[in-house]
């Protein structure tokens, strides 16, 4: 008998019994338990070997930072600005029994080239114990496929695109909003700024601003809006002044720009050149000092998303961040520092081996960080809620008129 037989005679057998059950009055059996994983409600867990490794006797404990390891960096500076600060602290602190940790960068302006293979290097030349990156979403989803072949944790400081937390990759972890989290508020606050007229969106082809423009999109399906304009540009793109003159073709009330935050910014400084007097929106890069610089005066009152929580873990790292770097910090280098305390407490808890390192990352969860109370949801991203800021004086503040649209982060 073949096995296609075989396997039919038994399908044929349990209907049988089924049937006879039925007309017995019986309830029909069910399993004990479901033979599969329902994803995005339960916690990712990894399942495989590594934990029962002995711990190895190293000088100094090395972290990888997948992203720029410059302060100065035009996107990211701020990033890597208040992973320096926790690390410094860290250290001071003692280490890890007395050895230093060691925050090494990999990273290339071509992250799909040369960034991947210094990154892959990283992890298995210079043994990295856990990776810090990446710090958008395109970084972010070249990183994740190295962490599922190499099983290491991945603790993102800067991706928004909630298709890497789908991925059901158990070594990742995020900690800011996802762009679906983020779209409800910005979205609202276009609506109420639009009030029945004309908006228009400028985004970039990038892979992180396209991310984000699909859920942005997704929330407006929703709300029955649709744009008079839709401007798609070059992560490149130099002709800024043509863009803003052709958004504001059908005079729309509002503008929504979704781009890096280099190219952001100098695309609202170009929409204020050209008079344009309505409101301006941005998505998660609007709402660092990298947009704010390049927009100049510009930034002021432009709305974007907001989630730090005010108190005074953020008031201490705020202090610290100052004495190091002469300046205000914003919710990037809050990311960049949460995200290296919260990795050297996985080390302190679980010792120097990678399984046991991700497990302590989901195990200290509910964790109070410079930003929040961190809570990571089944697919290991954090739940803060997002709430709206306005530009006000190069500070980005809570928007009173955005208060009520306060939302909490994307659970699926």
């Amino acid at each position: 008998m073949s096995r296609r037989e075989r396997a039919a005679r038994l399908l044929l057998l349990a209907l049988c019994l089924g049937a006879a059950g039925a007309a017995r009055g019986e309830p029909p059996a069910r399993p004990e338990a479901e033979p599969y994983r329902k994803g995005g409600q339960e916690p990712l867990d990894f399942r495989g070997p590594g934990r029962e490794e002995p711990e190895p006797d190293v000088p100094e404990v090395v972290l990888g930072w997948f992203g720029p390891g410059s302060p100065d960096h035009p996107g990211f500076g701020t990033l890597w600005r208040g992973a320096l600060v926790a690390l410094e602290e860290e250290n001071a602190a003692g280490g890890y029994r007395g050895r230093p940790f060691r925050l090494e960068a990999a990273w290339s302006e071509s992250p799909w080239q040369a960034g991947i293979v210094d990154l892959t290097r990283l992890v298995y030349d210079r043994r990295a114990w856990a990776v810090i990156g990446g710090v958008d979403g395109t970084t972010t989803h070249l990183a994740v496929q190295v962490a599922l072949k190499s099983h290491f944790l991945l603790l993102s400081p800067g991706s928004t695109d909630v298709s890497t937390d789908r991925a059901n990759v158990p070594w990742l972890f995020s900690l800011p909003p996802s762009d679906e989290a983020l779209a409800p508020v910005v979205v609202g606050a276009l609506a109420r700024a639009a009030a029945g007229g004309a908006f228009a969106i400028a985004a970039s082809t990038d892979h992180a601003s396209h991310a984000a423009l699909v859920a942005f999109r997704r929330e407006l399906g929703r709300r029955g809006l649709v744009p008079a304009a839709l401007v798609e540009l070059a992560p490149s793109e130099a002709g800024l002044g043509a863009v803003a003159a052709h958004l504001q073709e059908d005079r729309p009330r509002a503008v929504l720009v979704l781009a890096p935050a280099p190219l952001a910014g100098g695309l609202v400084a170009a929409l204020r050149r050209a008079g344009f007097a309505g409101a301006i929106l941005g998505g998660a890069t609007a709402a660092g000092t990298a947009f704010r610089l390049a927009a100049g005066d510009a930034a002021e009152g432009v709305l974007a998303p907001r989630s730090a929580e005010p108190g005074a873990a953020w008031d201490a790292f705020a202090a610290a961040y100052e004495r190091r770097w002469g300046a205000a910090p914003d919710e990037a280098a809050a990311n960049g520092y949460d995200a290296v305390r919260l990795v050297v407490a996985a080390v302190r808890s679980a010792g120097l081996n990678r399984a046991r390192i991700r497990d302590a990352v989901r195990a200290l969860a509910p964790w109070s960080g410079a930003g929040g109370l961190v809570r990571w949801d089944a697919l290991g991203r954090d739940q803060r809620p997002v709430g709206l800021g306005r530009w006000t004086a190069g500070r980005l503040l809570a928007d009173d008129a955005g208060a009520s649209q306060r939302s909490g982060r994307d659970r699926h």
